[in-house]
């Protein structure tokens, strides 16, 4: 039995990216008419048909999906620290009611779940878009709805580490952010640093870790990079490098969370923080101001990423072509975690 082909065929054959073909498809504003010329005789080459759900899209509810994973954000992205969630959907929502538009929510236990309720709603007409949080490489979640033709916003991915040029992207300069956080720590003597992360997976954490590394080597001294599978995994991470030899003097962590267990594991070894030990957060919190030492930390406008999300959005939903968004870059904030590094 021949296998029906999909958009994401049409969209091979023809040069451009799904949600190109599924605007051009679905007979939505914002496409050349060149590029809709031959997308149309592409389809028409592979005997494309759309589905009962497609050829109704225009009647489709103004409504956009929004899946978060069951943890309720992947360590080291922009929704994963303690107050990064609900400031974004807050801003979201409010960027997006005075047109009508409702944010569907959803909580996923893993990729393929987040998938399948995606085409789900999809092929129910229940959403016309749908934001994709901490964007990974390689990501089987933005793979998963090119495949029929979901337009996507994908957050904290800059557009060149998107693997399709048809999504829209808001994202921050991460890489500037984590230069002055290797800057801060250089400046204050330290030399040997590590970075444990379990978010080395996202598609922002090769500029992260490349940025930390250069500052490092900048000022004669190098990174360890401690890779862990979760929060509970920084944890055992921190205490091997403190118990190594050549322990290092500066630990940069995923969010408050691993921040503040890597607080705990030097306090139970009698590492003293910030004497002896540097530590500090990528993402800040409430909860980073209020543990002893407080916690340096980057300070991320979960707020500016809703609102930006919410404008791609509504791009998405009148037919515009897919665009990207830059929010401020995260801005770091010196607390008790950081002195010189110790003689």
């Amino acid at each position: 039995m021949t296998k029906r082909p999909t958009i994401a065929d049409v969209a091979r054959a023809a040069g451009v990216s799904a949600a190109v073909v599924s605007y051009t498809l679905n007979g939505r504003p914002g496409v050349a008419d060149g590029t809709r010329e031959r997308v149309l005789r592409v389809a028409e080459e592979f005997g494309w048909r759309p589905s009962a759900a497609a050829r109704s899209l225009r009647s489709a509810p103004r409504t956009a999906g929004l899946v978060l994973p069951a943890a309720g954000g992947v360590p080291g992205g922009v929704l994963g620290g303690e107050a990064g969630l609900p400031r974004f959907v807050a801003a979201l929502q409010a960027a997006v009611r005075e047109r009508g538009v409702e944010v569907l929510l959803h909580v996923a236990a893993d990729d393929d779940a987040a998938v399948s309720a995606c085409r789900d709603w999809w092929a129910e007409r229940r959403v016309s878009g749908v934001i994709v949080p901490d964007v990974r490489r390689d990501d089987a979640r933005l793979a998963g709805m090119a495949e029929v033709g979901v337009p996507v916003v994908g957050l904290d991915a800059a557009p060149d580490g998107l693997p399709d040029a048809g999504t829209a992207a808001v994202w921050a300069d991460e890489s500037a952010a984590f230069a002055g956080l290797g800057g801060h720590l250089t400046a204050l003597g330290h030399r040997r640093l590590a970075w444990v992360t379990a978010g080395r997976g996202l598609a922002v954490a090769a500029a992260r870790e490349a940025a930390l590394a250069a500052a490092a080597e900048r000022a004669g001294g190098e990174l360890r990079v401690e890779a862990v599978a979760d929060r509970t995994g920084a944890a055992a991470a921190t205490r091997r490098l403190l118990e190594a030899g050549d322990r290092p003097t500066a630990i940069v962590l995923d969010d408050d969370v691993a921040a503040t267990a890597a607080l705990d594991v030097a306090r139970r070894l009698g590492v003293d923080v910030p004497w002896e030990l540097s530590v500090t957060s990528a993402a800040d919190s409430a909860r980073c101001g209020l543990v002893t030492p407080s916690l340096t930390a980057l300070s991320r406008d979960g707020a500016a990423y809703g609102t930006a999300a919410g404008a791609l959005l509504l791009d998405v939903l009148d037919g515009r072509p897919a665009t990207s968004r830059q929010v401020p870059t995260p801005v770091l904030r010196p607390r008790g975690s950081t002195a010189p590094a110790p003689r």
